[in-house]
């Protein structure tokens, strides 16, 4: 049980790579750390994920969140290198680069509009004939057409990175308390002057000023000790089914991307392809026709792939936001309510700089970062959280 009264700089809910990530920064920062977590830490999408760090590869223009993105593949490097020194836990960040394949007149068509716009903005994105990507990946499809080469696009082993994570936060001096549900948020004040006083959990109540809201998909599930919703936003699970198969010979280097599957390759001697996605609520089940379908379209990119024995199936549930993009910032309506959320497909990309913007909330006062387009108002600007 949580001490009747325990005080805490900060309360995180939600253990996934987006709290831990939080939970380890601001620890390293001198801050009383605990996070509370209904499971297993990672255990959720942050474990299913397939720990792709490819914002060139999907961008479509160079907007906020394509900044957002851009900014934390930049520190991922070092945040890897810092990570592993911390915990003793190698995260596998592997720098190959992705390769984006045309296999079809379709396919054709969406490389040339992303090739055009990236090559105009002056983006580190390369064309290859098919000779040339074969030459690279022999086991490609011989049917290709073309390819692009983003070579800053990169990946890291998701299920490792959590192993590092939970070790290097604990290390730091958080507090990691599992199979935890937290029950409700505590607020004290009158309508428009609410502060946050804690969180009540299935463990007991913990005392904190500060309370920040990283639960993925069961964000939205969240209320105040009044009963009231957090905020007027919604977050949505999103099932996305993933099949791990035997590594072929030779093994693949780089991370195979088309437009409807992926293929990413570990160390470990696996291949992973992904994914579905579903909106089926909070049903994490494996489904025939979601394997049927990443098997097919896996195989148009590698034929050798029917050959190979599947080592493991899994699906996990992605937070949505209703605009697909995450919620990050302060509440305006309640003081010490910080939300880290909605990231949607993007949870291990996003890790970094989610946790540089926290810390830089909490030490300083403000975030290096433009927040706004971020800011939970933008879902109901004239409406408060707590009323």
């Amino acid at each position: 049980m949580v001490g009747t009264g325990e005080q805490f700089d900060v309360a995180i809910i939600g253990g996934g790579v987006i709290g831990c990530s939080i939970a380890w920064r601001l620890a390293q920062a001198g801050l009383g750390v605990v996070l509370v977590e209904r499971g297993d830490p990672g255990c959720e999408s942050s474990r299913a994920a397939g720990g792709m760090l490819a914002p060139l590869v999907e961008a479509n223009r160079m907007d906020e969140f394509y900044q957002l993105a851009v900014a934390s593949r930049a520190i991922y490097s070092n945040f890897a290198a810092e990570l592993r020194e911390a915990s003793g836990v190698d995260v596998e960040y592997r720098a190959e680069g992705t390769l984006y394949l045309a296999l079809t007149e379709e396919d054709e068509e969406e490389l040339d509009r992303r090739w055009m716009w990236q090559r105009s903005a002056g983006l580190n994105v390369k064309r290859l004939n098919a000779e040339t990507t074969l030459r690279i990946e022999p086991l490609i499809n011989e049917k290709l057409r073309w390819a692009l080469m983003f070579p800053d696009d990169h990946q890291v082993n998701n299920r490792q990175l959590m192993i590092a994570l939970t070790h290097a936060a604990r290390k730091a001096g958080a507090r990691i308390l599992t199979h935890t549900e937290t029950l409700e948020l505590k607020i004290e004040g009158k309508t428009g002057q609410k502060q946050i006083r804690g969180i009540r959990t299935t463990r007991g109540r913990i005392e904190s000023n500060c309370v920040i809201v990283a639960a993925g998909s069961w964000s939205s599930l969240l209320s105040f000790e009044t009963g009231h919703p957090l905020s007027r936003f919604q977050v949505e699970p999103v099932r996305g089914q993933m099949v791990g198969l035997e590594m072929p010979l030779p093994p693949i280097r780089h991370v195979l991307y088309s437009r409807h599957a992926y293929l990413i390759p570990r160390l470990s001697g696996s291949l992973i392809a992904g994914s579905t996605t579903e909106h089926s609520g909070y049903d994490r089940r494996v489904t025939a026709g979601g394997l049927a379908s990443i098997i097919e379209r896996a195989v148009r990119m590698l034929p050798c792939i029917s050959g190979l024995a599947i080592t493991e199936t899994w699906a996990g549930l992605r937070p949505r936001a209703t605009d697909e993009l995450p919620i990050i910032g302060r509440d305006p309506s309640v003081s010490g309510l910080i939300y880290a959320t909605g990231h949607y497909r993007n949870g291990i990309l996003l890790a970094p700089i989610t946790a540089k913007i926290i810390t830089e909330l909490m030490i300083k006062g403000e975030s290096t970062i433009n927040l706004a387009p971020f800011s939970v108002t933008r879902f109901n600007p004239r409406r408060t959280s707590a009323d």
